[in-house]
């Protein structure tokens, strides 16, 4: 996979949207930080292995990632994100549909946006 440098953060977050949906772990790692960590909405913190694990497992399968709404702080080479996504698939074999809110920290490091902390939370 070609990581883009210097792209906008929106286009970064588009990205891993598009990663997410396809469940393109080659994608997703490129745009994760090593040292990221996830907390889902039941508090739980997850770091990279295990996020990239579940996808490549199939214990986690999104059929469908729908943006509802984004805004984008950029502030140089560190950004937030906060998007709410529609999500449809499969979660540890458990039938997902779930409307969620994530807040992404965002860091760029030689020109390229990785995912350093994100949150997310059930809103229906």
């Amino acid at each position: 996979m070609t990581i883009l440098t210097d792209e906008t953060l929106s286009a970064a977050e588009s990205r891993l949207q598009d990663a997410l949906r396809a469940g393109d772990v080659t994608a997703l790692d490129a745009l994760l930080h090593s040292d990221v960590v996830f907390v889902g909405p039941d508090g739980a913190e997850v770091g990279k292995e295990a996020d990239l694990e579940a996808h490549r497992s199939g214990a986690l399968r999104l059929r469908e990632v729908i943006e509802i709404d984004r805004s984008v702080t950029d502030l140089g080479d560190v950004g937030l994100t906060r998007v709410r996504l529609h999500l449809r698939g499969e979660a540890w074999g458990s039938r997902l549909d779930a409307v969620m809110a994530y807040t992404r920290t965002w860091v760029r490091e030689e020109g390229a946006w990785r995912v350093l902390q994100a949150q997310g939370v059930v809103v229906q």
